[in-house]
């Protein structure tokens, strides 16, 4: 017999997405959530995937951040997790802790970005849960990490650049540059190629049994 991870939560989290991903019927990315898990219908935005995962998945961790959204929002937007994320430690108790260098993120984990003015009505940044274990580019010039979000348009090699469902859930890779301690500092979020990095507070998190 394998032997049983010490925290699987993470894996699960993953997987649920990944399901999501595999079997949806319907999605487009917008605001208002529409989910309709019996007919494979998700339009959302990116928090949206997010915290319907979270609070189907692990709901106890979810109802932490949840706490956090403002008073008008449905679910916590991006932003709110990255400031959450960065005001833990990797050792933070609680059931959830910081990860600080990208390379040791792992599947299920959750990297969330904000933008430094937060509008009401508008997007305040970026949340969305690791599918792989981040590779460094073949050059070195950045670290390529898959993931599962709801997202306006494709990244890299993406499920949406080649299915029925051009927006909102899906898997590609995000590039990220990190700093010298390993911590990611900036982003490729689309193609092509040459477009710039997007330098942003950037923060990880991942989940631990309560």
């Amino acid at each position: 017999m394998g032997s049983i991870p010490a925290n699987p939560l993470p894996g699960y989290l993953a997987s649920q997405a990944e399901f999501i991903v595999n079997n949806l019927e319907q999605t487009d990315y917008q605001f208002t959530e529409n989910i309709d898990v019996d007919n494979g219908i998700y339009d959302c935005d990116c928090n949206g995937f997010v915290g319907f995962v979270l609070e189907g998945a692990a709901p106890a961790h979810y109802a932490i951040i949840d706490a956090l959204k403002e008073p008008a929002q449905p679910r916590p937007r991006a932003f709110i997790y990255c400031d959450f994320f960065t005001s833990l430690t990797p050792e933070s108790p609680g059931g959830w802790h910081r990860i600080e260098s990208l390379i040791d993120a792992r599947r299920g984990d959750i990297i969330a970005w904000r933008f430094p003015t937060i509008q009401e009505g508008e997007d305040t940044g970026h949340v969305c849960f690791v599918a792989d274990t981040p590779a460094p580019d073949g050059s070195g010039a950045f670290i390529a990490v898959r993931v599962y979000d709801s997202a306006d348009k494709p990244h890299f090699d993406d499920t949406r650049a080649t299915g029925p469902f051009p927006n909102g859930v899906g898997s590609g890779f995000i590039n990220f540059t990190v700093d010298g301690a390993g911590r990611p500092i900036a982003f490729q979020f689309a193609p092509p190629a040459s477009a710039p990095f997007t330098y942003l507070e950037i923060a990880i998190g991942r989940v631990e049994p309560l």
